[in-house]
C-alpha cells in the first residue's frame, strides 16, 4: 500500500487561512480608511463653503452697521475707513457700485476689471474669485436728499474656512497614504501567502516523493532477484517443453510458458522503472548542443519515425545540460506523443535566456485538471504503463533547475514545452 498517496488522492493540500484572514483585513482596513478620508474631507469642504459664506454675510452686517449713520453716500476716505476696521476678519475689497458702475471703492479687487465686475456682480450674489469671496450686499434704503439706493461689491479671504479646507487637504493626504500603504502591506502579504502555499505544496510533493521512493526502491529490489529466477526458469521451461516429444500437446504447453515468460519481462520492465524513478544522483552538466541530442533522441523513437517534424533551426549551438538525461526526457516525451496522435513536432529555440523545448501532438489533448496531475508519479491514461514516466521527466528537468508545463496545442492535441536555464 501507498499510504502518502491514498491520502491525498491527488487532490491538492489544504491552503492555510490564517494567513489570508490577515491579508483580507488589511484590505478591508486601508478600502474602510480611504472611504472614510474622502467622505471626511468632502464634509469639511462642504461646511468651509458654508463658513466663508457665513464670514462673507457676518462681514456685510458690520458694514452695513458702520454706513448706517452716514448723511450721504459713502465717499473712498470711508471706504478705506471701513476697510481697514475690518482686515484682521479677512475684509480686502469695498466697492460702490452705483448704475452697475463702482464709482468709489478701497482695496485691490482680484481678477475681473471694474466694469465687468460690476456687471457680474448683480447676476450673482456670491463669486469665488482667486482666493477670495466676492459678495453682492443687498441695496442699501435710499439716502437722504433723495438719491436711489446703492449697493456694495464686498471681497474677502476666507482666511479660517481656508485653513480648515488645507487642514482637510492634508489630513485625506495622509489617510490616503496610510490606506495605500495598508494596501501595499496586504498585496505584499498576498505575494508571500501565494508562495508559502507554493514552497509548502512543492516541500509536500517532496516528502511525498521521497517516502514513495523509499518504498519503490525496497520494493524493487527485494522483487528484481526472484524476478530474475522466474524469467530464467520460464525461458528454460519453454525450450524444454518445444523438444520434449513425450508431451500430448507441447505447443499447448509452450504457450503457457510464453506467457510466463511475457509476464516476468512486463514485471521487469516495472521494476526498471521503479529504480530510474528513484534514482537521486545529482546530475552532470556540461556544455552540449542542445539540437543535437534533441534531435538524436527523437529519431530514436521507432513509434514516431514516420510522422516526425523536428525544427532545430533557432537552437543555440550550447547549452549546459547532462545530455544523457535530456535525451530520455525527449525519448519518453515523443513516445508519449507518437502514442496520443501523430504527427509529432518537436521544436528546440531560446527564450529570454532559456533553452524551450517544445513537443506537440495531434492527440486529442490532455484535460485542463489533468495537466498538473500528470507529473505525479503512477498517474497514467493508458491501459498500460506504470505512470511514472513523466514523474522521471519533471524531475530530470526540475534538476536542471527548469520546469515542464503541458498546454494545449494551437493545432489540436497537447504541447509539452521545457524551459531550462543555462547555469
Amino acid at each position: 500500500m501507498l499510504p502518502s498517496m491514498l491520502t491525498n488522492r491527488g487532490q491538492p493540500l489544504p491552503r492555510p487561512i490564517a494567513g489570508w484572514s490577515v491579508v483580507v483585513t488589511f484590505v478591508l482596513i486601508g478600502v474602510a480608511l480611504a472611504v472614510t478620508v474622502w467622505i471626511t474631507r468632502s464634509s469639511v469642504v462642504d461646511a468651509s463653503d458654508a463658513l466663508q459664506r457665513g464670514q462673507a454675510l457676518a462681514l456685510e452686517q458690520a458694514v452695513r452697521a458702520d454706513l448706517v449713520d452716514l448723511d450721504g453716500l459713502p465717499t473712498k476716505a470711508d471706504l478705506e475707513t471701513i476697510l481697514k476696521a475690518h482686515a484682521d476678519d479677512g475684509l480686502r475689497y469695498i466697492g460702490r457700485i452705483d448704475d452697475r458702475i463702482i464709482v468709489e471703492e478701497a482695496g485691490t479687487a482680484v481678477g475681473t476689471s471694474l466694469g465687468e465686475a460690476a456687471v457680474t456682480m448683480r447676476r450673482e450674489r456670491f463669486v469665488e474669485v482667486g482666493d477670495r469671496l466676492r459678495l453682492i450686499a443687498r441695496p442699501f434704503p435710499q439716502m437722504r436728499g433723495g438719491r436711489r439706493p446703492y449697493r456694495l461689491a464686498i471681497e474677502i479671504e476666507p482666511v479660517q474656512a481656508r485653513d480648515l479646507r488645507d487642514t482637510a487637504t492634508l489630513a485625506a493626504g495622509v489617510g490616503i497614504v496610510a490606506a495605500m500603504f495598508l494596501l501595499a502591506v496586504a498585496l505584499y502579504l498576498v505575494r508571500r501567502e501565494a508562495l508559502r502555499n507554493r514552497e509548502e505544496r512543492d516541500r509536500e510533493r517532496e516528502r511525498r516523493l521521497a517516502s514513495l521512493g523509499e518504498m519503490s526502491a525496497v520494493l524493487a529490489h527485494e522483487i528484481k532477484n526472484p524476478l530474475a529466477s522466474l524469467k530464467g526458469n520460464a525461458q528454460l521451461l519453454k525450450s524444454m517443453f518445444a523438444d520434449d516429444a513425450s508431451l500430448k500437446n507441447p505447443g499447448k504447453a509452450k504457450s503457457k510458458a510464453e506467457r510466463v515468460v511475457d509476464e516476468a519481462v512486463r514485471l521487469e520492465q516495472l521494476v526498471g522503472d521503479l529504480l530510474e524513478f528513484v534514482r537521486t544522483g545529482e546530475i552532470r552538466r556540461v556544455d552540449s548542443d542542445p539540437g543535437a541530442v534533441v534531435h538524436e533522441a527523437a529519431i530514436s523513437v521507432a513509434a514516431a519515425a514516420e510522422h516526425l517534424e523536428i525544427d532545430t533551426e533557432r537552437a543555440p549551438r550550447s547549452w549546459s545540460l547532462d545530455a544523457g538525461r535530456i535525451r530520455e526526457v525527449i525519448v519518453n516525451l515523443v513516445d508519449n506523443a507518437a502514442a496520443a496522435g501523430p504527427p509529432v513536432k518537436v521544436t528546440v529555440s531560446t527564450e529570454r535566456s532559456r533553452l524551450v523545448i517544445e513537443v506537440a501532438d495531434q492527440g486529442p489533448g490532455i484535460a485542463a485538471d489533468d495537466r498538473e496531475k500528470i507529473f505525479e508519479p503512477f498517474f497514467t491514461g493508458k491501459t498500460q504503463g506504470t505512470g511514472l514516466g513523466l514523474a522521471v521527466v519533471r524531475r530530470v528537468i526540475e534538476q536542471h533547475g527548469g520546469s515542464i508545463s503541458v498546454l494545449a496545442n494551437p493545432g489540436g492535441g497537447a504541447l509539452f514545452r521545457i524551459e531550462i536555464p543555462d547555469r
